[in-house]
């Protein structure tokens, strides 16, 4: 997939098809396409073997577009949207962080 493919439709269809939520780490994306892969799978799939081999071909293709996607995201250093950014169990200790500071009943 070239960059110039890339568009916003095509990468929120394959966010669908890799049940992605708003928000996702790469870690998450890779076990979540992993898991479907898996389920999809000719050999582990209840359907036809067609209709598996159509689903895996989807799933990949879907992978493929969310990582040239997110190989290409332009990532935002502003200090407001950084936070927003971190992993989620970061983001919490931060937010606390900057609530109650150094405080030692916190730390």
């Amino acid at each position: 997939m070239k960059v110039e493919d890339l568009n916003s439709k095509k990468v929120y269809q394959a966010a669908q098809i890799l049940n992605l939520r708003e928000k996702e780490s790469m870690a998450e994306i890779k076990k979540k396409h992993r898991q479907l892969i898996k389920k999809w799978h000719p050999d582990q799939c209840q359907q036809k073997p067609e209709i598996c081999k159509q689903k895996v071909r989807e799933i990949n293709e879907a992978f493929k577009i969310i990582k040239e996607y997110c190989h290409h995201y332009l990532y935002s250093f502003a200090e407001a949207e950084i936070l927003e950014n971190l992993p989620r169990e970061v983001q919490s200790d931060e937010r606390l962080r900057r609530q109650f500071g150094d405080d030692p009943l916190w730390g």
